[in-house]
């Protein structure tokens, strides 16, 4: 970059937050990175703020399409819990009766910047955790249970978005963020 002290424009913030989502989608960056990369890049307000969030990342000529195949997952009298490094397709559907499920997307990568989880219990409750700066929106539906919206509400532009649909019969709907860094401090010290 010849001059990372001029002002960075609106059309070049937009072009920093497609690479960041082309490099989500190769699995360069985890959903939380994403996030966290994306709400810099919207903030800058340098071209040289802008290149820090992408310094370490190609720049592809043309983009190809990553798809991840559809999860449908299922479950009698069990739990359903996906959570480390795994790839979130663009819709999913997780559904139990007599257990939880518990989807964490912290450390997933995403493959659009839009996606679909359809997840639904039946006794049981449906837990999503997202890094902040993770616009969800939540269209599940309860009954004899709740919903707790804890983050998700709002994001930076461009920011990926969780669409939450399904929902509980006696349970609750959970969206909550926990950075890692205090997961792992959490389990360090034992909590």
């Amino acid at each position: 970059m010849d001059r990372p002290d001029l002002r960075a424009s609106d059309a070049e913030r937009d072009r920093a937050v497609d690479v960041l989502r082309d490099a989500a989608a190769e699995g360069r960056l985890t959903f939380e990175e994403l996030a966290d990369r994306i709400d810099v890049a919207t903030a800058a307000s340098t071209r040289g703020e802008l290149a820090t969030v992408t310094a370490d990342l190609p720049v592809p000529a043309e983009v190809a399409a990553t798809v991840a195949a559809p999860i449908d997952q299922s479950s009698f009298f069990g739990d359903l819990k996906r959570s480390g490094a795994w790839t979130v397709p663009e819709r999913s559907k997780w559904g139990t009766v007599f257990g939880d499920v518990v989807l964490d997307l912290r450390e997933a990568r995403v493959v659009a910047p839009e996606v679909t989880i359809d997840a639904g219990s039946f006794f049981g409750d449906v837990e999503l955790l997202v890094p902040e700066g993770v616009v969800v929106e939540v269209r599940s539906r309860t009954v004899f249970g709740g919903v707790r919206q804890e983050t998700g509400d709002a994001g930076p532009p461009g920011a990926p978005r969780i669409i939450l649909v399904g929902g509980t019969v006696f349970g609750d709907v959970k969206v909550r963020a926990k950075r890692l860094r205090e997961k792992l401090v959490a389990r360090f010290l034992g909590s």
